[in-house]
């Protein structure tokens, strides 16, 4: 892994790290983004790019770091930043604990992004003042996971959505995702006042909104085909196969914490 390229926006700066083939192509799932404002950086990056990551971070002071939420890519380097910057790390209350004592994580994870640096969190602020014309206000938008927090800038009209968007389509989910939450999570965000959303993974994106509408659009069809065949019978595993198919590598490299059958049951979790 390493600094793929700098975030090309005239107004918010970021890295974005991750694992590049021989062409220089770089894979969604493996890479992640740290966006910086100011002295407010929102997420920190693997452990397993620290010195890059430490490296780019003293080029100007850091005082606080937002985690959207407390998978290893987003989360890893919180206890490095609170101790090599005197930081504060601020995050959801439901991961406090997960910050710092640690938490399982699959092999493939711990190979990629290495295990996370402790740290000892404090709640996300409501409001997190950035500048006097500037502020994020930090809001709750459980379903990928029960801690995600995405920070919304109104003056500009801009959205940290840490993995709330990801993609417009997905055929894979972890085994902790409600697609329910996500979906009522979804609705929330599109009724926001924004236009450009900055994503952990697949960078700036100017339709922000529209782009969440479509990944709305897909979840909520794809949870009522999940339901007509639960509701036919059909068990989790028939499901997986008719509507997307057997099970590939990434399932297998993940030890199944990853998995076509877990977007299904989680289209299940609230029946």
């Amino acid at each position: 892994m390493g600094i793929i390229h700098k975030i090309d926006h005239p107004q918010v700066e970021g890295i974005r790290l991750g694992r590049q083939n021989r062409a220089g192509q770089y894979r969604i799932n493996t890479s992640c983004i740290i966006y910086r404002l100011g002295d407010t950086i929102v997420d920190t990056g693997p452990t397993a790019e620290w010195k890059l990551v430490k490296r780019y971070l003293e080029e100007r002071p850091v005082r606080r770091a937002l985690i959207t939420h407390y998978h290893e890519d987003h989360s890893g380097n919180g206890g490095n930043i609170e101790c090599c910057f005197n930081a504060a790390v601020h995050c959801h209350h439901n991961s406090h604990q997960r910050l710092r004592e640690g938490f399982k994580m699959n092999l493939s994870s711990r190979m990629i992004f290495g295990k996370i640096s402790l740290a000892n969190p404090t709640r996300c602020p409501e409001v997190v003042e950035i500048s006097p014309t500037r502020r994020l206000q930090a809001l709750h938008m459980p379903g990928h996971t029960d801690d995600l927090t995405t920070f919304l800038e109104p003056n500009e009209g801009w959205l940290f959505s840490g993995d709330l968007y990801v993609a417009k389509q997905v055929r894979f989910a972890h085994h902790e995702e409600n697609i329910q939450q996500q979906i009522e999570s979804l609705r929330t965000a599109v009724s926001l006042d924004f236009d450009t959303l900055f994503c952990a993974h697949r960078g700036h994106i100017a339709n922000g909104k529209q782009v969440l509408q479509q990944k709305l659009d897909f979840l909520t069809s794809f949870r009522e085909k999940v339901i007509l065949l639960h509701s036919k019978g059909y068990s989790r595993r028939q499901i997986t196969h008719q509507l997307l198919g057997r099970e590939g590598s990434m399932a297998l490299l993940s030890g199944f914490a990853m998995s076509k059958g877990n977007l299904v049951a989680a289209c299940l979790k609230d029946l």
